[in-house]
């Protein structure tokens, strides 16, 4: 299979990952995730005319999606369940926030072209995201918001509508025009 058509099929493989983490996380497996996600990389990467590039991304947005996770837990935005842990402990992001956050980044070389149409597209998926995503572990029992619930997901919308165009910028940045057609 030619290199483009396979890395226009590397957001099958983001879709899996975050399924895997997810249900990893809520079955006591927070490490699955992971797995799931250096088979993505594993797949997907030889594909890649930026491989370098993509290994930086996903490093960097999962650094900074860490980063800013623990701030939210430290400060008590939300609270992620000891279910969902593995090896990192409280306060910090556990390990399948942080599967989902290299993922993005792993990712971000094929979303990057969509993200960068306008500076107003990234801020709108970073807070429909963060909605999405937090609502969704709120439900499957992985995090606990408290009430009234629309006071933390605005905070972490918030912070998602501020770190998804940064990291868009980064993914311009380290990739240059080069994007997936």
């Amino acid at each position: 299979m030619p290199a483009v058509n396979m890395i226009k099929y590397s957001p099958v493989g983001f879709f899996v990952t975050v399924f895997a983490t997810y249900q990893g996380a809520r079955n006591g497996m927070p490490w699955l995730g992971l797995i799931f996600f250096v088979a993505t990389v594993l797949v997907f990467l030889p594909f890649s005319p930026l491989r370098k590039e993509r290994i930086q991304l996903a490093l960097i947005v999962g650094l900074g999606g860490f980063l800013i996770d623990s701030a939210l837990i430290a400060s008590g935005v939300y609270h992620a369940g000891e279910n969902g842990r593995w090896l990192i402990p409280h306060p910090l992001c556990p390990e399948w926030i942080l599967t989902l956050w290299l993922n993005f980044g792993f990712a971000l070389f094929v979303f990057k072209q969509f993200l960068s149409r306008n500076s107003l597209v990234p801020v709108i998926v970073g807070i429909v995201f963060a909605m999405m995503i937090y609502t969704n572990a709120s439900r499957m029992g992985l995090l606990t918001l408290p009430s009234p619930r629309i006071v933390p997901l605005c905070i972490i919308a918030a912070s998602f509508a501020v770190f998804i165009p940064i990291c868009t910028r980064i993914a311009n940045k380290i990739c240059g025009g080069q994007h997936v057609s």
